[in-house]
């Protein structure tokens, strides 16, 4: 039979001759010498391994313990099998069983005891056998009654497979992983209930420390202020490293939560501390507007904290005149543009020290540098419950499970109606998906595609407990247009309720439906469409945290983002990736967002080259039509300018539509040519041989004694150096660096010049002119 074209091809294939096979293996079979064989684990359009130790360990902790983690995605052709979604889990497992991970402290929350352990010198030996047994849900695919597929109608088989396993629920955001941790927190919960009732409190946190700006965010307020309630006992040289910081702030809140003796005589006090700044906030007239700044009110509130932590007193009324006059003349230390590197944190606490210190006539020396402080974190942790007590209490941590229950959709609806299920406990996020992914979810009902298993927690009491697949069933039941008991007893509707199928990939001829649109067919194949739903007994499992496996099930390490060059590496035309890595590799010693010369760099890449690279093309062709403002926004921000693109939700579409429109992919792989020989001309204007300095002294306008590159420097390059195609590489000169580097002075306001919408109109329309020449 003869196919008009590939894409019709394609969607009869991955319509009618997909095969699914759902099992569970032991990981000692999953990596048999047998297996080990024939399972191809990276494949090309596979991400680079990019998982550090902590994540390495986190997750072999998991297996252990017996927590179901995310199913591998593999794919059957013949007799070989390749790893379609899952290669840092099954990458992972297999390097601990080959001795090659020691496990860190520092990614175990529930098992101490194994510190410093190999797989062969797990310790009760038992262990061993335990994580061997642990078993691994499979999803395989494989094309069925088509002898004769052509290797690129597999191909785009495989990369919509992966794409529909990676761009569903969004992975949970520190902030929501923090809030699941503290969510029995007796401090924590006074931050967010004095926040939420958006009272005096709430306008002194705003006001201060997130530049005023109203919003609905109180979890990540009250993550904030866990930070600042121990500031001042976080060294500010350790702080400002970042190395380690999230874990030393859980370690010292912890340990510093833990020695409370009433919990709101503690949140006054420190209500009353942040209200001391706010008043200082208050009185900073309209002429002096630059002193609102929240990094002066984190550096106040921190001596506020030390000094009254040694009795001290200090009255910020009184020293009124001292402390403007002071930061007026230090302003730059606080608005810098690199505010969150080590020495300008290093810089404005130190400031912020000494004002005080001339004030108080308190040395502030020790909580700047306190060269005992390591020693201090190491008798905290020594403090913690034995670790080995907490080994020896394994088999009580280990999570008893039964195998999945492979439940209707209409029996889940039914259920989430009444009392019977509890889809919003405390610790879960709001409701995030968008319809474009709860439409995809949808498609894969439709497909017959099998989703993650939804985890419950079976009550004393016989409430169910929705842990994870919140985001799931809240997608379905609004398509149904059904309601769900939340979390107060009140029946509620999705935010998406009878939401429109949109963005379908393979069934496209649904966009635009909703479930009342569909045919009683389609309704009846998605209600009798089958979940697994693993049910956790609390009777059998009486210490189990629910908590806990939320964490382990969401928080991803290190997730793909969407839109980004590791989505695109596995989503898009082959020809165009292959060509861009071989670019980007070609000139890497100098031509890069970030440097991955060493080893330990180019392990945790995560393709940010090659992302630039894409756009800088995708720059050059849409400035064959002189529309670089189509794809690049600008806008104010405080004191300077910053550019970026405006819709990489939209350049990812246009890089996967090119695989069926072949007349663009090629004018697309010209611009990536073109962009290769624009860096070749650059490489010219250096004298031929640049380094990493060459394009640091060219992009650094504002001599930063540190300095990273970013990408809207290129961008800004670009569109200037397109305009120059056309020019011979004599007649350039110095005026290209001149015109960059006006450009980009402009961009950061070097001359602190008062940026506001025409200081905007103007920079724009200085770079339009290069497309007149």
């Amino acid at each position: 039979m003869a196919y008009t074209n590939n894409e019709e091809h394609f969607l009869r294939v991955f319509k009618n001759s997909i095969k699914i096979d759902a099992r569970t293996i032991s990981v000692k079979t999953l990596l048999s010498e047998r297996n080990l064989k024939r399972i191809n684990y990276s494949p090309y359009y596979q991400r680079n391994y990019v998982w550090d130790l902590i994540k390495q360990t986190f997750f072999i902790e998991s297996v252990i313990l017996g927590t179901e983690i995310p199913p591998l995605i593999f794919f059957k052709s013949g007799l070989k099998i390749e790893v379609i979604d899952g290669r840092q889990r099954f990458e992972t497992l297999k390097r601990f069983k080959d001795n090659e991970i020691t496990l860190s402290r520092k990614g175990l929350m529930s098992l101490t005891g194994i510190d410093k352990q190999s797989f062969n010198k797990l310790d009760p030996e038992k262990l061993k056998e335990v994580f061997l047994e642990s078993n691994i849900r499979i999803f395989e695919f494989e094309i069925i009654n088509e002898p004769t597929l052509e290797i690129s109608i597999e191909d785009k088989i495989k990369r919509e497979i992966f794409r529909r396993y990676n761009t569903g629920i969004t992975p949970l955001t520190s902030s929501e992983v923090d809030n699941a941790r503290y969510n029995k927190d007796p401090l924590s919960d006074l931050f967010k209930k004095e926040l939420a009732l958006k009272g005096d409190f709430y306008t002194y946190v705003n006001n201060c420390f997130f530049n005023g700006e109203i919003d609905e965010k109180i979890q990540e307020k009250a993550n904030y202020l866990r930070r600042l309630y121990i500031i001042e006992k976080f060294p500010i040289s350790k702080y400002a490293s970042g190395k380690e910081r999230a874990e030393i702030v859980d370690l010292l809140y912890n340990f510093t939560t833990e020695h409370i003796e009433n919990y709101i005589t503690e949140f006054e006090n420190f209500k009353s501390q942040i209200k001391l700044v706010h008043d200082f906030y208050l009185k900073i007239s309209e002429e002096e507007v630059t002193l609102k700044n929240r990094f002066i009110f984190e550096c106040i509130f921190w001596a506020i904290r030390i000094l009254e932590s040694e009795d001290r007193i200090i009255e910020l009324d009184e020293n009124y005149t001292i402390l403007v006059t002071h930061y007026k003349k230090n302003i730059a230390k606080y608005i810098r543009d690199d505010s969150h590197y080590y020495s300008s944190i290093i810089d404005r606490f130190s400031d912020t020290a000494e004002v005080f210190q001339l004030i108080t006539q308190f040395n502030f020396s020790i909580f700047i540098r306190n060269l005992g402080f390591k020693e201090t974190v190491k008798n905290i942790l020594s403090s913690e419950p034995d670790s080995v007590q907490k080994t020896d209490e394994f088999d009580h941590l280990r999570i008893n499970k039964p195998s999945p229950i492979s439940t209707p959709i209409d029996e889940i609806r039914s259920d989430i109606k009444t009392h019977r299920y509890s889809i919003r406990p405390s610790y879960q996020r709001q409701e995030k998906v968008s319809e474009l992914k709860a439409s995809s979810i949808i498609e894969s009902i439709l497909l017959g595609i099998n989703l993650p298993p939804i985890f419950v927690l079976k009550k004393t009491d016989g409430v169910k407990e929705v842990i994870d697949g919140q985001q799931r069933l809240l997608s379905i039941m609004g398509f149904l247009g059904e309601q769900y008991m939340d979390q107060d007893g009140k029946l509620q509707y999705s935010k998406n309720n009878s939401y429109k199928l949109k963005g379908l990939k393979i069934l496209k001829e649904h966009n635009g439906s909703n479930y009342n649109k569909l045919t009683e067919e389609l309704r009846e194949k998605i209600l009798d469409f089958t979940i697994d739903v693993i049910i956790i007994d609390q009777n059998v499992n009486p210490n189990f945290e629910a908590t806990d496996l939320f964490i382990r099930l969401n928080n991803k390490p290190y997730p793909i983002q969407p839109n980004s060059f590791e989505m695109w590496n596995s989503t898009v035309d082959t020809s165009l990736i292959k060509r861009i890595k071989e670019i980007t590799k070609e000139h890497s010693s100098w031509f890069y967002s970030k440097e991955t010369n060493s080893v330990e760099e180019e392990r945790n890449d995560r393709m940010e080259n090659e992302e630039l690279l894409t756009i800088l093309s995708y720059i050059k062709y849409n400035s064959i039509n002189s529309e670089f403002e189509k794809i690049l926004g600008f806008f104010t921000r405080k004191d300077r300018i910053t550019c970026r693109i405006k819709n990489k939700a939209g350049l990812t579409d246009f890089l996967i539509k090119l695989d069926n429109e072949a007349n663009e992919k090629e004018i697309f792989l010209e611009c990536i040519e073109n962009t290769n020989t624009l860096i070749n001309k650059l490489k010219e204007l250096f004298g031929g041989n640049p380094n990493k300095e060459s394009l640091n002294s060219l992009f650094n306008v504002k001599g930063s004694a540190i300095f990273r590159r970013s990408f809207q420097d290129f961008y800004i390059m670009w569109v200037i150096l397109v305009s120059y195609d056309s020019i011979e590489i004599e007649a350039l000169d110095e005026t290209f660096f001149e015109n960059l580097k006006e450009n980009l002075k402009t961009l950061r306001n070097t001359r602190n010049s008062n940026v506001e919408d025409n200081y905007l109109h103007s920079f724009v329309s200085e770079l339009n002119l290069y497309y007149s020449l």
